[in-house]
């Protein structure tokens, strides 16, 4: 199956469609599939607790970050 070729015949379809209601069920299988964590994901975000309950990282409070994210 060529994965580039049924995506190009998936967009002329959706383009050519004139029923919302497919448009929101496709956009909800899409945004499903996106929410899905990888196991490389979860690997991650172990190691960073790992690292943050063995305080072998800097944390932030709610207020200290919220500063740092509006002096930027």
């Amino acid at each position: 199956m060529n994965v580039q070729l049924t995506k190009m015949e998936l967009i002329e379809m959706l383009l050519n469609t004139r029923k919302e209601a497919i448009l929101e069920k496709v956009r909800a299988v899409l945004e499903e599939d996106q929410d899905q964590l990888t196991a490389e994901d979860y690997k991650i975000i172990d190691d960073r607790r790992k690292r943050h309950l063995n305080s072998e990282s800097k944390s932030f409070s709610w207020k200290e970050a919220k500063e740092s994210i509006l002096k930027s």
